[in-house]
This record gives structure tokens, C-alpha cells and sequence, in this order.
């Protein structure tokens, strides 16, 4: 009986190895199929990634055209900025010209104004005179004749 209690201890022993390599077996399958899930999610990853740099490279050339952009719209708005300048001081020139051109003006009416009224007083002196030597002259014809 011993030969047969150490077979069935053997078998018994067999059994648990077989159970445990049952045991191993479903669990390395397992972790295959957590490996391939894991290769496969690297596989996604390395995707993602090579989109992300993509559009990653897209956003530094819009963000450099941008850049670029915005440097042409700088120089042109300084141009404005010194077009205006230039205007701004060719107002003022303007206004001191048309400000020194009216004081001119208002100079010239003045003098004429009163080179008119001298004139005019001088008719009216010439008419006033012509008129008594009209009269003189009447009177010394009325005289003679």
C-alpha cells in the first residue's frame, strides 16, 4: 500500500502541477493580450504623437506668417505714423502762412479802405470846389452879358 499511496500522493502532486500550469497558462495569455492591448495603445500613442507634430509644425509656420505679417503692418503703420508727422507739420506751416497772409490782407483793406475815403473826400472836395467855380463862373457871365 505504500506504492500505491506514494503514486496517489505522485498523482495528487501531478494534479496541483497540471492545475497550476493551467493556472500559468491562462495567466500568460492574459498577459498577452494585455501586451498586444498595450502595443497596440503605443501604436495609437505614436500616432497621436506624429499628428501632434504635425500640426505642431502647421502652428510654428502659421504663427512665423503671423510674425511676419505683423512686422510688414508695423512698418506700414510707422510709415502712417510719419506721413501724419509730415502732415501734421505742413498744417501748421499752412496755418502760419494763411495767418500771416490774412494779416497781409487785413493790411492792404485797411490802406485801401483809406486811400478809398482819402479819394473819396477828394471827389467830394473836387465836386464841392467844381461846383462854386461853376457858380463863379456863371455869376461873372451873368455880369458880363
Amino acid at each position: 500500500m505504500s506504492e500505491q499511496l506514494l503514486l496517489q500522493q505522485i498523482l495528487d502532486k501531478l494534479n496541483s502541477i497540471e492545475v497550476k500550469l493551467g493556472n500559468f497558462e491562462i495567466g500568460q495569455k492574459q498577459l498577452e493580450r494585455e501586451q498586444k492591448a498595450l502595443i497596440d495603445g503605443q501604436k495609437r500613442l505614436e500616432l497621436e504623437h506624429q499628428s501632434l507634430k504635425a500640426g505642431q509644425q502647421e502652428l510654428n509656420q502659421l504663427v512665423t506668417a503671423i510674425l511676419h505679417r505683423q512686422e510688414e503692418t508695423d512698418a506700414k503703420l510707422e510709415a502712417l505714423s510719419m506721413d501724419v508727422h509730415k502732415i501734421h507739420g505742413e498744417i501748421t506751416a499752412l496755418k502760419q502762412d494763411l495767418q500771416e497772409l490774412n494779416e497781409k490782407v487785413d493790411s492792404h483793406h485797411q490802406q485801401i479802405t483809406e486811400q478809398l475815403d482819402n479819394l473819396k473826400l477828394d471827389v467830394d472836395f473836387t465836386f464841392h470846389k467844381t461846383t462854386m467855380n461853376e457858380r463863379e463862373l456863371y455869376k461873372m457871365k451873368s455880369k458880363l452879358f
